[in-house]
């Protein structure tokens, strides 16, 4: 039976995966009047007809302009994938019987998730150094490291630090959830040892 913490953790893990996942995918992580750009994607014409734009998808890192844009891709990318697999760790926790959870899916499900976290804020850290690159000043007017000159932030950048501020939550849920099967495993064994005794006393 799965409790209420392990409901919540269970649903918070896959919707912040989505969520990283989808924004991950949008060109709006820096943006004009004309052009977005993200981290796979980007995007030219007016922002304010998005059916007239038209789009390319960097399929390849070498399609990537810059050198730290493709590192912090790589990053991003396995940040996703560590949530991802985190997600799915708890899912399978949910069909195992619950002594199981701490020692073979909770506590690997709970690192994996921390591991996504480290990994994700480094990446969005790591994004905004390709401002710098000949590809960025063309769209934001000679910006640099840390400075988007004429381009302001998308909602997909602000989508992803969110998500990633959310899921610093996960592994603490997932130690609630510890402690609340550990303990429901503890008053089960009291419970039978009480029945055993009550039957010997009779």
């Amino acid at each position: 039976m799965v409790s209420c913490m392990g409901s919540l953790w269970l649903v918070l893990s896959f919707i912040l995966s989505l969520i990283l996942g989808f924004s991950m995918m949008s060109s709006e992580w820096f943006k004009n009047d004309k052009t977005s750009f993200g981290v796979f994607v980007q995007c030219a014409g007016k922002l304010s007809s998005p059916c007239n734009q038209t789009c390319k998808a960097f399929r390849t890192l070498e399609e990537i302009p810059d050198v730290s844009w493709k590192i912090s891709a790589v990053i991003l990318f396995a940040g996703w994938l560590f949530l991802s697999f985190g997600a799915l760790l708890v899912l399978s926790w949910t069909v195992i019987p619950a002594g199981l959870c701490h020692r073979r899916v909770c506590t690997p499900a709970r690192h994996t998730q921390i591991i996504a976290v480290a990994v994700t804020i480094l990446g969005l850290l790591l994004f905004p150094v390709s401002l710098r690159s000949s590809f960025a000043k063309q769209i934001c007017n000679s910006s640099l490291s840390y400075r988007s000159g004429s381009c302001s932030l998308g909602w997909g950048y602000m989508m992803a630090i969110i998500t990633v501020m959310l899921s610093c939550f996960l592994p603490i849920i997932g130690r609630y959830n510890i402690n609340e099967m550990k303990t429901k495993v503890l008053r089960s064994k009291l419970t039978q040892r009480m029945l055993v005794f009550e039957e010997h006393t009779h």
